[in-house]
C-alpha cells in the first residue's frame, strides 16, 4: 500500500482515524459509485483479455440481501432493531447487492440498526440501475422481507426480472384453495401456479408455489374434527420468470450462497468490524472493506483461474 500511494512510510492508526472522522455525507456517495465506476473498467479488460465474459451476459441474476451487525457501545447510529441473534442489542444493519455470475458485491448501502429490511429498496435499486447498463436486463432475487409492491413496479416499468418470496397474512388459506399437482420424481411434493393481485397493487403478478407433505405430530389429546393426518410446508413466490414452480423453488435455493459471500465479506475482510464513535466514519470504513472484497474478487476474474474463482477471500 505505501508504494501504490507512493508514501515514505505509513500514516499512524490516530493520523488515519481522523482522516476518517472527516468525511462527509457527499463522499459517502462517491465511495458508493466507486466500485461501479472501476467494475466498468475490469469487466472490459476481462473481456478483451479473453478470461472473462461475466460483463457481457445479457440477463444477469443479481441478489439483494441485508445483515445485521451487533455493536458494543454507543456507536453513532447504531440502533436496537431486528437481531436474530442478540435480541434487543444495538447494531447496524446494511444493505447489499451481489452479483450471482460473479460474487461482487454491486452495491451496498450502511445504515442504522432500526432500519426494517426492506427500507429504500426502491431508491437502492435506482441507484443500482443507474450504474449499470441500458441493454443488462437484470433478475433481482431476494427474500420476502423485499416483498414490497413499489419494488415490483419500479423492476416491471423498467422491463427487468424478479423472483421474491412472499410474505401475506392470509399465504396459508390463499395456497390452500389452489389446485396443487404432484412434481415427478419428487415424493410428497406438490406444485401450483396462478395470478393474484394484492390489495394495493395495479396489476395481477405470477405467484408459484410447492408444499411438501409431512405427517402430523400424534397429539395426545384426539381431535374428533381432525380430517388428515397430514401437514404441509408451503414455499410460495412472486416471478416474472417462466420456470416451473419446482424450477423456481430451486433456483430461489441458489440464493443461499449470497448468505456465504456476506459471512466471508464481514469475518474476512472486516465490513462492518472495523468502527468508530462517529456513523459516517464506520460508513466509510465498510466502503473502504466492499472495495477490498471486490478487489480480489476482480483480481480473481482476471487471472482466468477457475480455482482462485472459487477460494474465498482468506
Amino acid at each position: 500500500m505505501r508504494e501504490v500511494a507512493g508514501w515514505l512510510k505509513l500514516p499512524v492508526e490516530t493520523t488515519i482515524s481522523r482522516l476518517f472522522k472527516e468525511v462527509t455525507e457527499k463522499q459517502i456517495s462517491q465511495l458508493e459509485s466507486v466500485p461501479h465506476k472501476l467494475r466498468g473498467q475490469i469487466w472490459r479488460k476481462a473481456n478483451r483479455a479473453g478470461v472473462s465474459k461475466v460483463g457481457l451476459n445479457p440477463v444477469q441474476w443479481v441478489d439483494i440481501d441485508s445483515t445485521v451487525d451487533s455493536v458494543c457501545g454507543t456507536q453513532e447510529g447504531a440502533a436496537k432493531g431486528y437481531n436474530p441473534k442478540k435480541k434487543g442489542a444495538l447494531s447496524y444493519h446494511p444493505q447489499l447487492a451481489f452479483w450471482a455470475g460473479s460474487k461482487e458485491i454491486l452495491q451496498a448501502w450502511f445504515r442504522t440498526g432500526s432500519a426494517y429490511t426492506s427500507n429504500g429498496v426502491v431508491e437502492f435499486v435506482k441507484q443500482l440501475l443507474a450504474h449499470l447498463p441500458n441493454k443488462t436486463q437484470l433478475i433481482i432475487r431476494a427474500d420476502s422481507g423485499y416483498f414490497v409492491g413499489a419494488l415490483l413496479d419500479l423492476l416491471d416499468a423498467h422491463k427487468h426480472g424478479y423472483l421474491i418470496k412472499v410474505k401475506l397474512k392470509n399465504l396459508i388459506v390463499l395456497l390452500t384453495g389452489q389446485q396443487w399437482t404432484a412434481i415427478a420424481g419428487q415424493p410428497d411434493w406438490e406444485q401450483c401456479a396462478f395470478g393474484y393481485r394484492c390489495g394495493e397493487w395495479k396489476v395481477t403478478r405470477r405467484f408459484v408455489a410447492v408444499r411438501r407433505k409431512q405427517l402430523k405430530e400424534k397429539s395426545p389429546q384426539a381431535d374428533l374434527l381432525e380430517t388428515s393426518e397430514y401437514d404441509y410446508d408451503y414455499f410460495c413466490y412472486v416471478t416474472t420468470e417462466s420456470f416451473t414452480p419446482w424450477q423456481t423453488h430451486k433456483k430461489y435455493g441458489e440464493r443461499a450462497t449470497c448468505e456465504t459471500w456476506i459471512e466471508e465479506s464481514k469475518g474476512q475482510m472486516g465490513m462492518g468490524k472495523i468502527r468508530t464513535a462517529d456513523f459516517l466514519a464506520n460508513a466509510a470504513l465498510f466502503h473502504c472493506a466492499i472495495l477490498a472484497y471486490n478487489t480480489l474478487r476482480w483480481m480473481a476474474i482476471m487471472s482466468g483461474s477457475q480455482t482462485l474463482r472459487q477460494w474465498e477471500p482468506e
